[in-house]
């Protein structure tokens, strides 16, 4: 055992030595960093600038809800910002740092009440885009969600179907007021006035968890899996040529075996550590001890195959020249660049209870 083990640390010595394979260890972690980082930069949402022309209670109050809502969790694909004016949204716009701008005019509570809708608020946009008619929706529920509450509150206060309650003005009034303000907020956010559900015809209707709606774009685990089945592969080319080398002759017989085990085992351990790196810095590392004890089983494995691979080819070149085979059809035939998700679901299920199967998930994005 002990030989076995200082076998594995001076094979690591040696492919540590190998420039090209330590700078492939190193670009693994930092190329999901990179992708995580282009990722977050895209979820930021579409520019859309706003300007309040003057200090209209409901139109701050909508240009605030609108930008509060873009910063939260679920902001949604619009991200509004606060301009000063209406010519810094014509530039921010003209520029292209914005898909479109919203402007709202002055005196807008007054033109609402009066029933006058026109030059209440107004968009620029791009030519070449099509945000402005997405986001105009967005603007307009912002302005429904605050202005039905002040109808609301002016109802509860000089509606005649309140009289009996106490009259315009008094204290009973003023409690009605807040009352109705507050279930107003109540209901518009506890779910329970309407919501809206989509479902496939004939299809059942699954719930997604948040980790699966929080996955990342880029398929880190897929190119961890296919890169540690490539790394496999090269070291057992690597091993086949000690062996014709007669790198283990000089062992007892009772070694040999152990260490060309620990020989091909070494960089794929290197590999591991590299693809552990790598998942957590690119965002899809979850709990350690599941993740490193599917690790070990998975690394198992692929010195297993590869293995099985050098015995049958029986030649280190015919297993080298198998590579890029084993590269493409990795690729093309495993989900690495597709949601396989829905067909190893079961396995998921499985490897909940019984770890070597959850490393399958390496295989889906």
């Amino acid at each position: 055992m002990k030989t076995m083990w200082m076998w594995f640390l001076m094979s690591c010595k040696r492919y540590g030595k190998h420039f090209a394979f330590l700078g492939i260890l190193f670009l693994l972690p930092i190329g999901a960093l990179a992708a995580r980082h282009m990722q977050g930069k895209g979820e930021q949402g579409i520019g859309i600038a706003i300007a309040v022309q003057d200090n209209d209670k409901l139109a701050r109050q909508i240009a605030e809800r609108l930008v509060n809502r873009s910063l939260g969790e679920n902001g949604g694909m619009f991200r509004f910002y606060l301009c000063e004016d209406e010519e810094q949204v014509k530039e921010e716009v003209a520029s292209r740092r914005a898909e479109c701008g919203y402007v709202i005019y002055e005196g807008l509570k007054e033109k609402l009440d009066s029933g006058s809708f026109r030059r209440t608020i107004g968009v620029y946009s791009a030519p070449s885009t099509v945000v402005a008619a997405l986001s105009t929706e967005t603007v307009f529920a912002a302005l429904v969600e605050i202005y039905n509450r002040e109808l609301l509150e002016d109802y509860a206060g000089k509606g005649e179907v309140f009289e009996t309650l106490g009259l315009p003005g008094s204290q009973e009034r003023a409690a009605l007021i807040e009352d109705a303000g507050t279930l107003y907020d109540r209901r518009l956010t506890d779910g329970s006035t309407f919501r809206f559900e989509y479902a496939y015809l004939g299809q059942e209707r699954t719930a997604v968890s948040s980790s699966d709606q929080e996955s990342p774009v880029f398929p880190v685990r897929g190119v961890v899996a296919v890169y540690l089945f490539i790394t496999s592969l090269y070291a057992g080319v690597v091993l086949g040529e000690d062996e014709r080398k007669g790198l283990f002759l000089p062992l007892s017989y009772g070694h040999r075996l152990p260490c060309a085990l620990a020989s091909l085992a070494a960089p794929v351990v290197m590999a591991a550590v590299s693809a552990l790196l790598a998942l957590w810095m690119g965002g899809s590392l979850s709990v350690i001890s599941l993740e490193l004890g599917a690790m070990a089983c998975y690394c198992l494995s692929l010195i297993a195959v590869s293995w099985l691979l050098k015995a049958v080819t029986r030649s280190p070149q015919v297993l080298c020249s198998s590579i890029p085979f084993f590269t493409i059809g990795s690729f093309l035939f495993c989900p690495v660049f597709i949601d396989g998700g829905r067909f190893i679901e079961g396995f998921h299920l499985i490897g909940r209870l019984f770890p070597p199967w959850y490393y399958l998930r390496f295989f889906s994005v």
